[in-house]
């Protein structure tokens, strides 16, 4: 797991000087007034630093050396294959039932399948969910959503 700890850092580590590297051929500018090269060096200088700091401390550390257990083991297989069977009808109703009534739909299983045990409480919040996310888009950010059967 070491290994490939260090593997993936350096991985990030080379990826940040790129970012750096192709940043630098852009004009800087400064802090008041930002050339298109200030945001990419900033952003990839602080990844480099972060991505180093995980290498040096993943290399320096000791570790016990165990039996390594497989990430996918207990993973609730039945609640995945239903998610992306509810999110794949979701996208292929969207156009036909309107984006109100999906999300609606599809919040509500969401929520459901969180575990919630009251069914009101999902029907409610998945409800209050759709409506607030219809009004940001449509109202607010002017996005146009499929209307579909509820016309709106």
């Amino acid at each position: 797991m070491k290994k490939l700890q260090l593997a993936s850092g350096a991985i990030i580590v080379v990826f940040a000087a790129v970012i750096c590297i192709a940043a630098s051929k852009l004009s800087f500018g400064t802090p008041r007034n930002p050339g298109p090269g200030f945001l990419p060096l900033a952003y990839g200088t602080a990844l480099f630093f972060l991505a180093l700091l995980f290498v040096l401390k993943t290399a320096l550390q000791r570790q016990k050396e165990k039996a390594e257990e497989s990430p996918w083991r207990g993973l609730p297989w039945k609640q995945v294959s239903y998610t992306l069977a509810v999110l794949l009808g979701y996208a292929l109703l969207l156009t036909r039932l309107g984006y109100l009534v999906c999300t609606w739909m599809l919040m509500a299983f969401l929520f459901w399948g969180e575990g919630t045990k009251r069914r009101s409480y999902a029907v409610i919040a998945s409800l209050a969910v759709s409506v607030a996310t219809y009004l940001i888009f449509k109202g607010i950010l002017k996005v146009r959503l499929p209307s579909g059967v509820l016309g709106f």
